[in-house]
């Protein structure tokens, strides 16, 4: 079949289309929430870190392969994970950043697997890969196949360990596997506010063992960075900690065939 150009000029303006809607995330409302939080979107913290011009996306029109619970009324681009690769001052890295904005970041298989598929040219290709975490943890309807999915990023977070630096930035109230991933990885960093690292919330803590504690208490900067150990370094806000996972860049080697 032969196409007219009136077909191709559609066919353009609908990826046109497709794109703007893909970098709205979850929409205009849900991205002011973020910010009303004081938290960026995935894609500002993107344009945050890596040089301008520099970034080259994957997967930007992936959905989610559920359909039950109601999940198959909406199927939003991108599923909740923008990942990528870029120059951090001219040095090649690869990147993944959640977006809150779409179902709290909840890992579903499909964003599983777009995040392997980064972690994967990273070894390949022999570059740090970062992670820039904002997310609620395993997405329920997906039951089973959401916790396959985590298995699948420990496997690689695993089989990367000492081929190539791996670093988390903790900017949300990431729960369960959602920083089991970052916990084997090479740096974490943390925000002072609105960061938080736990294997479950408050509410969990309270129905089982009956002790209240806060988020604070359970996942916060201070108590990971003064008694776990858990993580590395803490920054006042999200852009500090982004010019710091920059500064830590150009103190590594990009993987462990090459000096530092």
């Amino acid at each position: 079949k032969y196409f007219t150009m009136s077909e191709i000029q559609k066919a353009i303006e609908k990826l046109m289309d497709n794109r703007q809607t893909a970098r709205m995330g979850g929409g205009q409302k849900a991205i002011d929430k973020q910010h009303e939080k004081g938290k960026y979107t995935a894609r500002e913290r993107i344009a945050m870190l890596l040089d301008e011009g520099s970034f080259e996306e994957f997967d930007m029109f992936v959905t989610h392969r559920c359909y039950d619970f109601g999940m198959d009324a909406k199927h939003t681009f991108g599923d909740g994970v923008v990942t990528g690769y870029g120059t951090i001052a001219g040095r090649l890295v690869y990147v993944f950043a959640q977006d809150f904005t779409v179902t709290a970041g909840s890992l579903s298989i499909s964003l599983a697997d777009k995040i392997c598929k980064v972690m994967d040219m990273a070894v390949r290709n022999g570059a740090p890969c970062i992670g820039l975490n904002d997310s609620g943890g395993a997405r329920i309807q997906e039951g089973v196949n959401a916790l396959a999915g985590y298995a699948n990023i420990f496997q690689r977070n695993v089989m990367a360990s000492g081929v190539i630096p791996q670093i988390s930035a903790i900017f949300g109230p990431c729960a369960g596997g959602a920083v089991y991933s970052p916990a084997l990885t090479d740096f974490i960093m943390m925000t002072e506010q609105n960061s938080y690292m736990f294997i479950t919330g408050p509410k969990v803590v309270k129905s089982v063992t009956g002790e209240d504690v806060t988020v604070e208490q359970l996942g916060g900067a201070k108590v990971h960075a003064t008694k776990s150990g858990v993580t590395h370094f803490v920054a006042a806000t999200e852009e500090e900690a982004l010019q710091e996972v920059r500064r830590l860049v150009s103190f590594i080697p990009p993987n462990n065939m090459e000096e530092a």
